[in-house]
């Protein structure tokens, strides 16, 4: 199996977050793997900032543009803010796949090790119930368990 691939070489460090992207900058949109976890290059558009552990979703702006004011269940999720927080104006690099740390919604929010997660309102992650027989879009799954309200540890895997 072969390491190599045809993604876009990288000028900054994935973390990376800036309101003014440089000539060498990626173009919106662009993928990327890192550490066996993949990324997406965005245009945040939200009027609150998007902490790390939130879900963005596509704004109604463009494509690449996105914000953490979601509904739940009821939005397209496009990648976890994992590195650096994103501010209105701000460009970085969302994880679409691999181990993150995700956060909770408060209320009604606690899950086990292995719970399936899906996408709560403003970005958070809620649980998968089984017992409503929800048929949400499954993104996430808990590796270990997780408060309402706290943050943990989880798998992603987003379009």
């Amino acid at each position: 199996m072969s390491n190599y691939g045809n993604g876009p070489i990288i000028f900054s460090d994935i973390s990376n977050v800036t309101a003014t992207p440089g000539r060498n900058a990626p173009e919106l949109g662009a993928r990327t793997t890192n550490n066996s976890k993949d990324y997406l290059y965005v245009y945040y558009t939200g009027s609150s900032i998007a902490n790390v552990g939130l879900v963005c979703v596509v704004s109604a702006t463009s494509g690449y543009s996105v914000t953490v004011s979601s509904t739940t269940s009821a939005d397209l999720a496009m990648g976890v803010v994992v590195n650096t927080a994103m501010a209105t104006g701000d460009y970085g690099w969302l994880q679409t796949r691999g181990y993150c740390e995700v956060e909770m919604i408060t209320a009604s929010g606690t899950v086990a090790a292995g719970d399936l997660l899906h996408l709560a309102a403003d970005g958070e992650f809620a649980p998968v119930s089984n017992a409503t027989g929800s048929k949400d879009n499954v993104i996430g799954k808990a590796m270990a368990a997780i408060l309402s309200g706290d943050s943990g540890t989880a798998y992603v895997t987003i379009h």
